[in-house]
C-alpha cells in the first residue's frame, strides 16, 4: 500500500477522503502527517519497519513493532525511547544495509532486556503500538488537505465507530489497531475498542454509509450532484493464505484467514451496491446494520472504482507475511509498480475533473 500510494502521489493524485482500517491506518496517517520526513520519504521509510534478514532468520518476530506489555515494560520504554543510541537505531531512513543490521541488533538487545508483566490474566500479549509516535505527527494531521476516517469496533455499542480527522489522536489510533489476543481492548472514556478491520476489513461499508449524508459534506464540489472516484487498495487477497511452514506461521495464518474472508464479503457487498444501489439485500441479515438499513435509499451511486491490483509473484507468496527487510522492500516495489500501472491505464480519468 505504501508503494502504490507513493506512485499515485507522484502522479498528482489528490484524495478528498481517505478511509482507513487496521494496519492501513499506519500507511494512511504516515501519508497525511509524517513526522520528521516528507510524505515521499515517510512512505519509502515503511520498509524499515522490517527486521534485517540475518536476524529474522534466527528469530522470526518483529520486536520493533510488537512490544512487551505491562507497567514494568512501559517504565523501561520511557527510558529506552529517549536513550540516544536507541533513538539513532530507530531512525533508519538513509542507512546502508549494514547500518540497519547493526541497528536492528541493538534494538533486539533492548527488546530482550525489557521486562514484562504478561500473565494468564492478561487480555493481550503486546503493548499498544508505541512505534506510531516515531512516524506520525498527530498535531499536523488536522491541517492535512484530505479528510480521513478511522474505523474501530466498540465492544459496548456492538458496532463500528468512525473517528474523523478532527478527533483522531494517539488514543484513537491504538483503539483502531487493537487486534484481539495481540493487543488488549483499548479504553477511551467508558468504552473499549478492538481493531475495526477485524469486523469491516476494508472500510467500504463505512464509506457507503457516509454517502447518505453527502449533502452535508462541504468538501464535495457539488453536494446535489455527487460523483466519486474510489481508489481501492485491497491487500487482503486469498493469496496471503498459504500452507504453514511451522507452528508460528500457522498462528499468523489463523489471524489472516478471517480478515481475508471479511474483505471478500465486504467487497462483494460494496460492488453490488455500486451496480444496483441496493445494500439492503446484502446487509439485512446482519444485526449490527439494522439501524443503517432503516435510513438506506436505493439510488445507484454515481461512482467509479479504480482498484489497485497487486500481482504478487508465485515465489513470493509463501513469504508475504514475513517481516524481513527484503520482503517489505519487495512488496513496496510491487505496490509502486501497481500504482504506476494504474496511472498509465486510467490516470487520465483519475486526474480529470470532467470524467467520473
Amino acid at each position: 500500500m505504501s508503494g502504490a500510494l507513493l506512485a499515485l502521489h507522484e502522479a498528482g493524485v489528490k484524495f478528498d477522503h481517505i478511509y482507513m482500517a487496521g494496519a492501513g491506518a499506519v500507511v494512511g496517517l504516515i501519508y497525511l502527517a509524517p513526522k520528521g520526513l516528507t510524505c515521499e520519504q515517510a512512505l519509502r521509510n515503511t520498509v524499515n519497519f522490517g527486521i534485517s534478514d540475518a536476524i529474522y532468520d534466527l528469530l522470526p518476530i518483529n520486536y520493533k513493532l510488537f512490544n512487551k506489555s505491562g507497567p514494568s515494560a512501559e517504565a523501561f520504554r520511557e527510558f529506552w525511547h529517549d536513550f540516544p543510541p536507541a533513538m539513532v537505531a530507530r531512525n533508519q531512513y538513509g542507512m546502508t544495509p549494514v547500518e540497519k543490521l547493526e541497528s536492528d541488533w541493538f534494538l533486539l538487545f533492548g527488546a530482550m532486556m525489557c521486562p514484562t508483566d504478561l500473565n494468564y490474566f492478561s487480555t493481550g500479549v503486546c503493548a499498544h503500538a508505541p512505534f506510531i509516535e516515531d512516524v506520525v505527527n498527530f498535531k499536523n494531521l488536522y491541517q492535512a488537505r484530505s479528510e480521513c476516517y478511522l474505523a474501530a469496533y466498540c465492544i459496548e455499542d456492538e458496532k463500528i465507530e468512525e473517528f474523523k480527522k478532527s478527533k483522531i489522536n494517539l488514543n484513537h489510533f491504538r483503539a483502531a489497531l487493537a487486534y484481539p489476543f495481540i493487543y488488549p481492548p483499548y479504553q477511551i472514556g467508558e468504552k473499549h475498542y478492538y481493531e475495526g478491520a477485524s469486523v469491516e476489513t476494508l472500510g467500504l461499508i463505512m464509506f457507503a454509509k457516509d454517502t447518505l449524508n453527502i449533502k452535508s459534506v462541504k468538501s464535495w464540489p457539488d453536494p446535489n450532484k455527487p460523483f466519486y472516484k474510489i481508489v481501492l487498495m485491497d491487500v487482503m487477497k486469498p493469496d496471503v493464505i498459504q500452507q504453514p511452514r511451522d507452528l508460528w506461521n500457522a498462528f499468523t495464518q489463523s489471524i489472516m484467514i478471517p480478515l481475508v474472508a471479511n474483505a471478500e464479503r465486504e467487497l462483494a457487498i460494496f460492488r453490488y451496491w455500486l451496480k444496483t444501489g441496493d445494500l439492503v439485500s446484502s446487509l439485512k441479515l446482519q444485526r449490527r446494520y439494522q439501524e443503517f438499513i432503516k435510513r438506506l435509499g436505493t439510488d445507484r451511486p454515481n461512482a467509479s472504482e479504480y482498484p489497485v491490483e497487486f500481482p504478487v509473484p508465485e515465489w513470493q507468496r509463501p513469504h508475504l507475511l514475513e517481516w524481513t527487510s527484503s520482503n517489505l522492500e519487495c512488496l513496496f516495489e510491487i505496490g509502486y509498480e501497481a500504482g504506476r500501472i494504474l496511472m498509465e491505464k486510467q490516470g487520465k480519468q483519475l486526474l480529470s475533473n470532467d470524467i467520473p
